[in-house]
């Protein structure tokens, strides 16, 4: 009987907490590092640039057979991308090609032996960057040959005899006379020197220029302070979110900037290594206590000095007090002034806006119609289909729309851009264009979020399939919800959606109904046209299960608002009191631009 072969051992996970690198990360937003993707929570994450191609690769720190992939994407994910493998991280091997890709959860059979596993995105679906929460890399470590040793001249059983004291017995460091250490001992055997500096000083490096003009490479320091080029990962371990006097982060680490500080390990050393404390983190000098005044002369003054001393002490004592009494009361009052205002600022927070009219800006809504009915029109025109809209950018003269998919012919006067993702046209010429008198039914849900720095940016939120969540002050949060509201049901192209509010603590407009428990919709959301549904908590488990099978249906039609943090939704964003809308998927935009605007015409 032929036995059965054994059965292959289950792959184990490999990449969470290794190094990792990636192209670029948004905005240099310190909430979108490498890290995140491989620190095991489906609350954090990573996001590249709004640009195609971009990249994430990890270090497994040892070579392995690789098994399996699983990608879990945010909204913002790729849409064709490869998995490859290297053991340089500079050459590298395709195990898996993924096109098209439809973002939620990847998980992929590959196989393949390497030390570096990378997610090449190739292209992306909508106006954002790559964006995932989890890379994980599963498989089983290659077991390393073991490494020839010369025999000794002297027998096994006399090697006790010889066999040096524990290091911790001995901590003092070698006489300069004695041999040198082997070249590129391990970290565990390099020796750490003693260093003097303030409480929370640490290691660490300036980049500087080389003769040719060029920055220094990191594999460059890591071999001239640590021993070995290899380690430069640790470098970049230790410096990643610390911010650079240029205001950028390290994001590629072969991508150096002179004046850059790296920090490093403790054992580095070398011309040029500094102890200290970080610069950038360099607390502000606190001042040392003033003495009080003493009126009574030292015992080395004499005698004439003294009686001058003790006059002028007779004078200005008094003074002094009074001074002092006045400081006091000073402090009283401005105390007094601060704990009212936050006092007022709480109770601001605590209580919502006047929400009983719901906020649009008319004249950038009539812009936008004029625009997408123009362009319903010239694909009339031409015989061409209307294509699906992502995203609108009102750009200084320019409106440019992102699509769903590339499109690479775009009727006049449209012009479309290299990859087939964005159409542009003159406002001017939009403007005077005919218009179509057809349905926009596809555009219901395209919401004006604000203004960013480039100008005005719309997204449609069908496109979010999943529940949006709305973070922030109770403030701050309110009035953005205000002006979803407002963009939902006052555009032209919006309809006459349902608005539908659950649970307490909500804004409560006229135009919106209101219902204290989910599962009065539930039977309504089946069947409906769809609407817009706002949630005053996260949904129970249940709830969950039930909203996930329903954006899973095509034809479900509804936008579900989560008022505060959840980090199970789809699409996240962050009202602030500084009157920023931060997504990470998107620009960040001033949601306050429209009411100072129609403030000012009042």
């Amino acid at each position: 009987m032929v036995p059965a072969p054994p059965a292959a051992a289950e792959p184990e996970l490999l990449s969470q907490g290794k190094p990792v690198r990636v192209s670029a990360v948004e905005n240099n937003d310190p909430e979108l590092v490498a890290k995140h993707a491989v620190d095991g929570s489906l609350a954090t994450r990573w996001a590249s640039h709004h640009e195609d191609p971009s990249w994430i690769w990890v270090d497994l720190q040892v070579k392995a057979d690789v098994r399996r992939i699983r990608i879990d994407w945010e909204a913002a994910h790729s849409t064709a991308y490869t998995i490859d493998v290297s053991d340089d991280a500079a050459t590298w091997t395709t195990l898996a090609t993924v096109d098209p890709a439809d973002g939620g959860t990847d998980v992929l059979d590959v196989s393949g032996r390497g030390r570096y596993v990378r997610m090449f995105g190739i292209t992306r679906n909508g106006i954002a960057g790559h964006s995932l929460w989890e890379f994980q890399v599963f498989g089983t470590p290659v077991p390393e040959k073991p490494k020839k040793t010369e025999p000794t001249e002297k027998p096994e059983q006399e090697e006790p005899e010889q066999e040096p004291a524990p290091e911790q017995e001995s901590p003092a460091p070698p006489p300069a006379t004695e041999a040198p250490a082997p070249p590129s001992p391990s970290p565990t055997e390099r020796p750490v020197p003693e260093r003097e500096g303030p409480p929370g000083s640490v290691v660490y490096y300036v980049v500087k220029k080389k003769q040719d003009g060029n920055p220094e490479k990191i594999e460059g320091i890591a071999d001239r302070f640590l021993g070995d080029a290899e380690r430069w990962p640790e470098i970049v371990d230790l410096t990643e979110g610390h911010r650079q006097p240029d205001g950028r982060f390290l994001a590629d680490p072969h991508k150096l900037r002179p004046g850059w500080v790296l920090r490093l390990p403790e054992d580095a050393v070398g011309k040029g290594v500094r102890f200290g404390l970080l610069p950038g983190y360099e607390p502000s000098p606190s001042p040392s206590p003033s003495p009080s005044p003493s009126l009574a002369a030292p015992e080395s003054a004499e005698a004439e000095s003294s009686e001058l001393t003790s006059a002028v002490g007779a004078v200005l004592g008094p003074v002094l007090l009074a001074v002092g009494g006045l400081l006091v009361l000073a402090g009283l009052v401005l105390a007094a002034v601060r704990l009212g205002r936050t006092l007022r600022e709480r109770r601001r927070d605590r209580t919502p806006f006047d929400d009983s009219v719901l906020r649009t800006d008319t004249s950038a809504a009539w812009t936008v119609d004029h625009a997408l009915r123009a362009l319903i029109a010239a694909c009339e025109r031409d015989g061409l289909d209307v294509p699906g809209v992502t995203g609108v950018f009102i750009e200084g003269s320019t409106l440019r729309l992102r699509l769903t998919n590339p499109a690479s012919v775009g009727p006049e006067p449209w012009a479309v851009s290299e990859d087939g993702q964005s159409w542009m046209a003159p406002l001017s010429k939009l403007q005077a264009a005919p218009v179509s008198d057809g349905s926009t039914a596809q555009f219901a849900r395209l919401v004006n979020l604000g203004m960013s720095e480039t100008g005005r940016v719309l997204v449609d939120f069908s496109l979010a399939r999943g529940v949006v969540s709305l973070d922030g002050s109770v403030r701050a949060r309110h009035e953005v919800l205000r002006r979803w509201l407002g963009e939902f049901t006052g555009n032209p192209w919006s309809g006459e959606p349902r608005v539908v509010m659950v649970g307490d603590g909500l804004p409560r407009p006229d135009q919106v109904e209101h219902v204290s428990g989910f599962d009065q919709v539930k039977q309504e959301m089946e069947v409906g046209d769809g609407g817009v549904l706002v949630l005053s908590q996260p949904p129970s488990s249940a709830d969950k299960d039930f909203l996930a099978e329903r954006f899973a249906d095509p034809a479900f039609g509804w936008v579900v608002i989560v008022l505060g943090s959840w980090s199970a939704a789809k699409w996240r964003f962050t009202a602030r009191d500084d009157g920023w809308l931060r997504s990470g998927f998107l620009p960040h935009v001033r949601y306050d631009e429209q009411a100072a605007v129609r403030r000012g015409s009042d």
